[in-house]
């Protein structure tokens, strides 16, 4: 029900309840070296914001394993029962995040990332993929074309140039047009496939997906997965070019005095 803290762990949880569902789990692996790095700078294996959110609630250093299943089903049902936390989403084996986690830690080296993205607003994701990139994946983003993304990205990059050759290094695309034409088919392919298999499902990657909404999804192997990674190649080459984001400039402020002020007296000469 949480997750260990040790380095490298396996965290298992099992789904809630639900009539007719059945009771899936994963083996996840985790470097929680990592996650425990929340400097603002690039540090050897270090991320830009805090990813402590992954150590899940905390409450049991117990590991609790489970014989993993394929499809697997993912949701992020478990929550803080009480506290000033109540009705977050905690960190489990089985929430989309964590095997978005999964996806890019167990991917080959070097491999090429395939990800459809209709909403890329959560910090924590964004940093996830600068770290993985920066480790040598190349990862391939087929973004959706709302300007909230855009914006997202140019808050992440803020003024610090680090950030902005991090995020670089992904190569991302817009697809469609801010208009309705093309947003709301492309709304609901959300996915994400690296050679060891693929996520597909509800999860926007948001912060109000990954801690309040009630998301879905399904984990698959990469037999189960043929095919999705070369439609999304297909799709991320079908669009031209490549969004740059740079890095804010801070704006100096003008000089005081009544010769800067446009409504100031000018003197009689």
């Amino acid at each position: 029900q949480t997750i260990n803290k040790q380095s490298t762990c396996r965290v298992i949880t099992a789904t809630p309840e639900m009539e007719g569902v059945p009771q899936h789990s994963l083996d996840i692996d985790i470097d929680f070296e990592r996650a425990d790095q929340a400097a603002t700078v690039w540090v050897g294996e270090g991320h830009f914001v805090d990813q402590s959110w992954l150590r899940g609630d905390g409450e049991d250093e117990e590991e609790v394993a489970v014989t993993p299943t394929r499809p697997a089903l993912l949701h992020t049902f478990h929550r803080y029962p009480s506290g000033p936390e109540e009705g977050i989403s905690i960190a489990h084996s089985q929430h989309p995040f964590v095997a978005m986690m999964y996806l890019l830690s167990h991917a080959e080296p070097n491999s090429e990332v395939y990800m459809s993205a209709p909403y890329l607003t959560d910090f924590k994701v964004i940093d996830q993929l600068c770290h993985f990139a920066n480790e040598g994946l190349q990862i391939f983003v087929l973004l959706g074309p709302v300007t909230w993304n855009i914006e997202s990205l140019d808050d992440f990059v803020g003024y610090d140039e680090l950030r902005r050759q991090a995020v670089a290094r992904l190569h991302i695309k817009r697809f469609g047009r801010d208009d309705g034409t093309t947003h709301a088919a492309f709304a609901h392919s959300k996915a994400i496939v690296t050679t060891c298999g693929a996520m597909v499902g509800s999860y926007n990657y948001t912060v109000a997906a990954r801690t309040r909404h009630h998301e879905h999804g399904v984990l698959l192997e990469p037999n189960q997965a043929e095919g999705l990674a070369g439609e999304l190649s297909i799709l991320w080459k079908s669009v031209s070019k490549e969004i740059e984001i740079s890095k804010k400039v801070r704006k100096t402020a003008a000089p005081g005095g009544a010769e800067n002020n446009p409504y100031a007296k000018k003197a009689k000469k």
